[in-house]
């Protein structure tokens, strides 16, 4: 059975042509896409983001950032050819027990990793339940400066979207996480979850250092 990919979920709620129309407000040179905050500015992402016509407090601002990622990730992944990339467990499991050096590009300059299912599972928030991490959006940034990494959880045929968290660092950043993750990494934290073989992210350190051995992984 094939998986539900997260960019048809994404794509499903935008109106016909809004990937079009970003893409003529680039090439009319109202900004560069791959530079994130100029692709914020855009007029058709300012106004799916005004749309969504938040109260003014903080935590919805803060929504308002992680969706304008979102946007940003997915646009970027169908503007370079929708490259999606899946690493299957084993071959994971073999990048996982490595040591990775530099952190490798991020192929196509935007793609998706799709991961094995409910392999990984994290929150978006200390009081969240746990879910299944389905896969990574990565996009980098004009220049290399900076990598957009965007963990997809919860992703299912009967749920209308999913839950994320979004993380946009300078791309030394992933090859630095490994100094900041647990021992060992991604010990499982659910009751069962030894027993049962899968891992948990537990903190922004180890979704980079997931993203950075993904990224090897599929390099190699």
């Amino acid at each position: 059975m094939t998986r539900l990919h997260p960019f048809d979920v994404v794509a499903g709620g935008l109106t016909d042509g809004w990937f079009g129309e970003v893409r003529e407000a680039e090439t009319q040179g109202a900004g560069d896409a791959a530079d994130r905050l100029r692709f914020l500015q855009l007029e058709p992402v300012r106004r799916v983001l005004r749309e969504l016509n938040p109260p003014e407090d903080e935590a919805a601002g803060a929504a308002i950032e992680e969706y304008g990622t979102l946007l940003y990730a997915v646009y970027r992944f169908w503007s370079t050819g929708r490259n999606s990339l899946t690493l299957e467990r084993e071959s994971l499991e073999h990048a996982l027990a490595r040591d990775v050096g530099a952190s490798p590009t991020v192929p196509h300059q935007a793609c998706y990793l799709q991961l094995p299912e409910r392999l990984f599972w994290a929150r978006i928030s200390d009081t969240a339940a746990p879910e299944p991490l389905d896969g990574l959006f990565l996009a980098a940034g004009a220049g290399d400066r900076e990598i957009s990494v965007l963990a997809v959880l919860g992703l299912r045929p009967e749920r209308r979207g999913f839950s994320q968290i979004a993380i946009t660092v300078p791309p030394g950043d992933l090859a630095r996480a490994k100094d900041f993750v647990r021992r060992p990494p991604f010990a499982p934290v659910l009751e069962g979850g030894e027993r049962a073989g899968v891992k948990s992210l537990v903190s922004e350190a180890e979704l980079l250092h997931l993203a950075h051995l993904a990224l090897a992984e599929v390099a190699r």
